[in-house]
C-alpha cells in the first residue's frame, strides 16, 4: 500500500508539524484533560500492513511513562521493539518483521501522558492486521482473589490456544492483558478458536507463572471463541504447583526432624513392625517431628505425605537421634479461645500444646463458677488432634449454673429488704475461672504443663447476635462458612439451604458457599497439572458489592428473608 511506502515521509511531517508548535504557557488553572489522539499510522483497524514502524499524533506535548512496562502488544513481540516520544508524537519501531495475516492489537494503558500534569490518555488502543482481515472478537471479564473474594487490579490475564505442550509454568504468555483498578479486563480483536483462559499476578514480570511466589488461576473448559464472551470469571489463589519432596532429615534435640520443601495438608509416618511413634507438624507444616519413644537411637521409618494440590512423597530412611545428653524443649500450652454461653449451658475452649500429648489428668482441669459451684470434664469432652497438637473441649452444663437473681422491672418484693451490716463482708463476685492445673497435660517426653487460669465471663443471648442465610443453587454438595473479618472461620455448615448462624458476637462478618464438587467435605485448589479447577467459592455481596456484613450488634437477628447466595 501506498502508506508503507511512505511511512518516513508521513513522520518526518509529524515531528516538523510538533516542533512548530509552542509549549504550554506556565500558570493558570491546572490541566485536568488528557491528550486525545488525533491520528494514527497505520490506521486504527487497518489490514495489509507490511511496514515496520507506528506513528500517533496527539492533540498535545506528550512524554511516556515506563512504555516498555505499561505497553501491551498482543500477540507477544517480546521486548524487540523501540518506542519514542518527541513534542506530540510517539513512534514505535520494530526491530523484526511481524508475522504474516496476525492482527496485532497495541494497548498504551498509562504510558502516554501529558507534559503538563501527567494525565494519561484514556483508553489508548490500536490495532492493525498484516492480512487482508482483521479479527474482532473479543473476552471480558474480571479478576478476583478466590479466597478472599476481592478484585484484583493489575494481574495478568492471558489465553493461549489448543497446545499440548504449552504450560504457564514455563512459557510466557502470548495474548494477555493487564486488569484495571476495578479487576476488569478485556482482550480484543481475537480469531476464532479455542483458548485456555489464565490469570496471575505477575511479580518478576516475565509472562510466566512462577507459583512459588505467584497467585495463578485457570479456567478448566477451554473458551470456545465464535462471539464476544463476557463476564468470564477468574479466581486467583496462592498454590505452589512444585513437585513435593524432602529437603532435609536429621536430629535435632530431642526429636528428629524432616523438612518438606513446601507446606503439607496431611501425612502419617509409621514402622515395619507398626511401632507406636508420636509425631506432628514443627514450627509449620513443612516441617515434621518424629519423638524418640523407643530405645534404638535409629529406627526405619516410611514417610507418607500429601500436599494441598496431593502430589504426594512416599519414602523410606533412617531416623536417627542425637546420643548425647540434651535438655529437651520445655512444655508449653497456650489456651487459644474460650466461650460460655449461659442461656444454653455450652462451654467451649481451645488449647494448643507445643509437644504431643500423652496423658490427661482431668482431675486438674475444671470450671470454677464461685466457691460452691464446680464443672468437671471426663474424656468425653475432650478432642485431641495429634498433628496440629490442638485439644478442644465442648460440655454440655445445666444452664441454671449461670443464673443469677434478678427483680424484673417494675415488680415489688414480697419482703422489705433489710438494710445492710455495717460488720458484714461484702459479697465477692464469680469467679467463673477456666483452670488447666499443674500436670494437667503429660507431654510425649514426660514433662507436665503448668498452670493456667483464665476468667471467663459467661455470655447472655442478649450480648449475642443472630445472622440469617438462605443458599440457592442446584448443586447438592456445598459448604457455607461463616468467617470473621480475618477470614478466619468461626462456623461451617453443609448442604443447608436456610442457615441460622446463633450466639455470634457482635462485629463484622463475611459469608461465603463452597461447592463441594468431590464431596469430600473441605474447599480443594484443584490442580494445574490435571487441569482441575479450583472448587467455586461465592460471597454474600450487599448491595453496594461489599463481602463485609456490617452491624452486627448485640440482641440482633439480621439477614432474616433478606440474605441470599445464588449460585
Amino acid at each position: 500500500m501506498i502508506w508503507n511506502k511512505n511511512l518516513h515521509w508521513f513522520i518526518c511531517l509529524l515531528f516538523l508539524t510538533s516542533c512548530a508548535r509552542q509549549s504550554s504557557p506556565t500558570g493558570g488553572p491546572k490541566d485536568t484533560i488528557p491528550p486525545v489522539l488525533k491520528t494514527a499510522f497505520p490506521p486504527d483497524e487497518a489490514i495489509n500492513f507490511k511496514g515496520k514502524e507506528l506513528a500517533l499524533l496527539f492533540s498535545e506535548d506528550i512524554i511516556l511513562n515506563t512504555p516498555k512496562e505499561q505497553l501491551i502488544i498482543t500477540p507477544a513481540i517480546g521486548k524487540e521493539y523501540e518506542i519514542k516520544a518527541r513534542n506530540n508524537t510517539v513512534s514505535i519501531s520494530f526491530e523484526q518483521a511481524l508475522q504474516d495475516s496476525t492482527t496485532y492489537t497495541f494497548n498504551f494503558r498509562e504510558s502516554v501522558q501529558d507534559i503538563t500534569e501527567k494525565n494519561p490518555v484514556k483508553n489508548l488502543q490500536v490495532a492493525f492486521s498484516t492480512g487482508n482481515y482483521i479479527d474482532s472478537l473479543s473476552i471480558e471479564g474480571s479478576v478476583f482473589d478466590l479466597l478472599k473474594g476481592k478484585v484484583i487490579a493489575e494481574a495478568t490475564v492471558a489465553l493461549h490456544g489448543e497446545n499440548d505442550t504449552f504450560s504457564i509454568l514455563k512459557h510466557p504468555a502470548v495474548f494477555f492483558t493487564k486488569t484495571d483498578k476495578k479487576g476488569k479486563f478485556k482482550i480484543s480483536h481475537l480469531k476464532p478458536s479455542n483458548y485456555f483462559t489464565y490469570g496471575f499476578d505477575d511479580k518478576n514480570r516475565n509472562l510466566i507463572v512462577d507459583s512459588r511466589t505467584e497467585a495463578y488461576g485457570f479456567i478448566q473448559e477451554n473458551l470456545y471463541l465464535i462471539e464476544n464472551l463476557k463476564d468470564v470469571q477468574v479466581g486467583l489463589i496462592r498454590l505452589d504447583a512444585r513437585p513435593l519432596k524432602m529437603t532435609s532429615a536429621r536430629p535435632y534435640n530431642t526429636y528428629y526432624n524432616i523438612r518438606m520443601a513446601k507446606n503439607l495438608r496431611t501425612f502419617e509416618v509409621s514402622t515395619p513392625d507398626s511401632s507406636d511413634l508420636s509425631y506432628t507438624f514443627g514450627e509449620d507444616n513443612a516441617n515434621i517431628r518424629v519423638y524418640k519413644t523407643f530405645d534404638q537411637d535409629s529406627l526405619q521409618i516410611r514417610l507418607v505425605a500429601s500436599d494441598s494440590i496431593d502430589n504426594k512423597v512416599d519414602t523410606t530412611l533412617y531416623a536417627k537421634f542425637l546420643t548425647r545428653e540434651v535438655t529437651p524443649e520445655k512444655f508449653d500450652l497456650s489456651l487459644a479461645s474460650s466461650s460460655i454461653i449461659s442461656e444454653k449451658g455450652q462451654l467451649s475452649a481451645t488449647v494448643i500444646l507445643n509437644k504431643p500429648l500423652k496423658e490427661i489428668n482431668f482431675d486438674s482441669i475444671y470450671f470454677q463458677i464461685d466457691s460452691l459451684q464446680k464443672i468437671s470434664f471426663g474424656a468425653k469432652d475432650l478432642t485431641y488432634e495429634p498433628l496440629s497438637r490442638k485439644i478442644i473441649i465442648s460440655k454440655k452444663v445445666d444452664k441454671n449454673l449461670f443464673a443469677t437473681t434478678e427483680i424484673t422491672q417494675g415488680s415489688t418484693p414480697t419482703n422489705t429488704p433489710k438494710p445492710p451490716d455495717p460488720k458484714a463482708k461484702p459479697n465477692k463476685p464469680p469467679l467463673n475461672q477456666f483452670y488447666l492445673g499443674q500436670s494437667a497435660f503429660i507431654s510425649i517426653e514426660n514433662d507436665s504443663s503448668q498452670k493456667i487460669t483464665e476468667t471467663i465471663k459467661p455470655l447472655k443471648e442478649a450480648d449475642l447476635s443472630i445472622l440469617n442465610i438462605e443458599i440457592k443453587t442446584k448443586e447438592k454438595f456445598y459448604l457455607v462458612e461463616l468467617l470473621d473479618n480475618a477470614f478466619k472461620i468461626v462456623r461451617v455448615e453443609k448442604n443447608k439451604p436456610k442457615l441460622r448462624f446463633e450466639d455470634i458476637l457482635p462485629g463484622e462478618y463475611q459469608i461465603r458457599l463452597i461447592i463441594d464438587t468431590n464431596q469430600n467435605g473441605r474447599w480443594d485448589p484443584g490442580n494445574y497439572f490435571s487441569k482441575k479447577e479450583a472448587e467455586k467459592i461465592i460471597y454474600f455481596r450487599s448491595a453496594d458489592g461489599s463481602t463485609i456484613i456490617k452491624g452486627v450488634k448485640a440482641n440482633w437477628d439480621i439477614g432474616a428473608g433478606e440474605m441470599f447466595i445464588t449460585y
